[in-house]
């Protein structure tokens, strides 16, 4: 009789997970994305239903997802909700100012290593061509432009990040600029910070992702 019943308890848990559908966002697209649903991709345009999710909205940036219990969430890439959880951890960091006053932080531009300094007067995630052959991208032939230092008009090369993230921070499609020389790190400018919420508090800088 005991095993009947822990038999009927792990049938009725199972049903149970398997209502409350798993979702992570593995792609996005201009009205569309790619959502990992119970362990399985799937391409969903706005509006579509599938296994009790509906994509409401998706850009480049994130995608708005509703359960049929009414649950909705934006969720942002590689991220992930299940319909029975309420608050998901949002992606969020704190960084200290070092003896300069700089805020520096370990991480990847298109999953490669790298250095970054917050810098929110640089218009674009800026880095040195020296740092761009390490990391391996290609920047020679992409559009040139001028850009304003603080001592002179440079010429840089304008490129498209695939992503960049810092610690679990992680934002697709950053322009960037590629800078003739070397530097010993990468400088986060506004177009990935643009993406978070910044607050500081002292020698503390916390960073906290945002979706719209």
């Amino acid at each position: 009789m005991r095993l009947l019943i822990m038999a009927a308890i792990l049938i009725v848990a199972t049903q149970i997970n398997a209502a409350e559908p798993m979702v992570r966002v593995m792609a996005l697209f201009s009205n569309k994305a790619m959502l990992q649903i119970n362990g399985k991709n799937h391409i969903l345009k706005k509006g579509q239903k599938l296994k009790g999710v509906t994509l409401l909205t998706a850009n480049g940036r994130a995608a708005t997802i509703r359960f049929d219990n009414g649950l909705e969430k934006t969720l942002g890439l590689n991220q992930s909700i299940q319909q029975a959880y309420k608050k998901p951890v949002t992606n969020k960091m704190t960084l200290y100012a070092n003896r300069s006053g700089m805020f520096m932080t370990g991480g990847r531009i298109n999953g490669q290593t790298t250095k970054f300094m917050v810098d929110t007067g640089a218009t674009y995630v800026a880095l040195s061509s020296t740092e761009a052959d390490k990391l391996n991208l290609e920047f020679k032939s992409a559009p040139k432009v001028k850009l304003q230092t603080a001592n002179e008009v440079a010429s840089g090369w304008l490129i498209n990040l695939e992503s960049v993230k810092v610690g679990e921070i992680q934002v697709p499609q950053v322009k960037a600029v590629v800078m003739e020389g070397d530097t010993p790190h990468v400088l986060l400018g506004m177009s990935f910070l643009q993406h978070l919420k910044m607050e500081r508090n002292g020698a503390a800088m916390t960073l906290e992702q945002k979706f719209k």
